[in-house]
This record gives structure tokens, C-alpha cells and sequence, in this order.
């Protein structure tokens, strides 16, 4: 493992993600020199855009809204929210729809992605890291309660330390062309690993956790847990929100 990097260089969006944005959200096509084409029109506000099943745009509210389930309410985390059928284990929230559709949706509110963190270790054991990058964002849980900050259902209970306050990045994940038994083309990573909010560094995170962390626990000591007294039992149905960073409470 030595040697070995965890995370990938910067890879920019595809165009079919742009496209993909463009038909959902109906965005006017660039003018000359880039400029949207000029309009006389008074600004309307826009009915929220639906994605795909689960997944909802409200740019009038600058809010991404997706359908998910509390995956575990106790215990280690590698991630915040991942896709279904790939990290329930070590993750608070399951969704379902697709990391890319995601990713659209972050594009339709406005925000930009950068890169995913990266790690590596050298030969003396030194642990060398680039951050991620990409504009911030907030993310937000809405329950039957109420709508509650992501990171206050993260802890160190060891330390009594608490979660920094929306530490979140748009790193977008990356593309990869395909291996032989996927056929031309290539494919988004956080498609297939399942990687939407992470907490450790992998590498193909949608959107990322500030700090990078090795998400080996020979490498880095494991540091944060669910809190369990703050969030419902898993199974239970709510709404993740992501909003641009400054936005405040929803």
C-alpha cells in the first residue's frame, strides 16, 4: 500500500453533464461571447425542476431536495450520504438517485465543481494530502421535527468534539474511461462506488468533506461516529437539502 495514491487528480465535468443540465432546467443557450441572450422580461420565479424521482431543483429557493432514508443511527462513518446498495454500513443517509443527477443538480443551482481530496503515503509513513476543491455548500436534513444541520448528527464521542459546521465542498466527483467489459466510453465514478458525501478521502466524491482523511484506520485513526441521540431510527424517510454555502437555515 505504501506509495499507493487514494484519490484522483482533478478531471473536469463532462459535457453531457452540461447538456443534461440544459434539458432539464431549460437554460437559455449562450450568446455571442458566452453572454446569455439578453431579455426585456421581468424575472419569474422558476417551479422547481424534477430531476428524476426523488431528486427536485428549486432554483427560486437555490435548494437541491432528494428523497432518502437514514442508513444507521450508530457506530463508525466513512460517509455522510452514499448511493443505494454501496455504503449503508459506514454511511448516515441512503438515496437513490444517481450521484450524476446529483451533480446536475448542483450545476443547475449555479455552483461550480472543483476535484475530490487525495492522499498519499510515502515510504517513511508520512501522510501527504491535497484538499478538495469546488464551492462550498450546506447540507441540511429536513424530518418530521424540523430541519436540522448534517453536521450535528456527526461526533467524536471519544473527544466530546463536535463536527465542524458545514464543512462541505462540491468537488464533483471525475470521470474514467471504461474498462473493456463496460464497452467505449467512460463513466462517473460516485455513479458506481457510491460515493455522494464523504467524510474519508476516497478519492470520487460528489461532495466532500474539507479536511482529507485516509480511510484506512492503519493509516489515520477513525474519528467520527453517528450521534445517536439526535437521529431517527434507521429506515426512517427524510429529505436531504444542499444549498450554496451562506444560505442559512432552510
Amino acid at each position: 500500500m505504501l506509495g499507493r495514491t487514494h484519490g484522483f487528480a482533478r478531471t473536469r465535468t463532462r459535457d453531457v453533464l452540461f447538456c443534461g443540465v440544459l434539458a432539464f432546467g431549460g437554460c437559455a443557450a449562450p450568446g455571442p461571447g458566452g453572454a446569455a441572450p439578453a431579455s426585456d422580461a421581468a424575472p419569474v420565479a422558476s417551479a422547481p425542476v424534477q430531476l428524476a424521482p426523488g431528486l427536485e431543483v428549486d432554483r427560486s429557493r437555490r435548494e437541491l431536495r432528494v428523497s432518502a432514508q437514514v442508513a444507521m443511527d450508530r457506530g463508525w462513518l466513512e460517509q455522510a450520504v452514499c448511493r443505494a446498495g454501496t455504503r449503508e454500513h459506514e454511511s448516515l443517509l441512503v438515496v437513490e438517485a444517481s450521484p450524476r443527477a446529483i451533480h446536475a443538480g448542483l450545476l443547475l443551482l449555479g455552483l461550480q465543481p472543483g476535484a475530490p481530496g487525495s492522499w498519499t503515503q510515502s515510504a517513511d509513513g508520512a501522510l501527504r494530502s491535497a484538499p478538495p476543491t469546488g464551492d462550498p455548500v450546506e447540507l441540511w436534513v429536513r424530518t418530521a421535527g424540523g430541519d436540522r444541520p448534517l453536521h450535528e448528527w456527526i461526533h467524536d464521542p471519544r473527544s466530546g468534539r463536535a463536527f465542524p459546521a458545514h464543512p462541505w465542498i462540491f468537488a464533483g466527483s471525475r470521470t474514467r474511461p471504461n474498462t473493456p467489459r463496460m464497452g467505449p466510453g467512460e463513466h462517473y465514478v460516485a455513479d458506481r462506488t457510491g460515493s455522494v458525501v464523504g467524510i474519508v478521502t476516497f478519492g470520487d466524491e460528489v461532495i466532500a468533506f474539507r479536511e482529507v482523511h485516509a480511510d484506512k484506520a492503519e493509516v489515520e485513526v477513525p474519528e467520527w461516529q453517528a450521534r445517536t441521540d439526535g437521529i431517527p431510527a434507521p429506515g426512517t424517510s427524510v429529505t436531504l437539502l444542499v444549498r450554496p454555502a451562506g444560505g442559512g437555515a432552510p
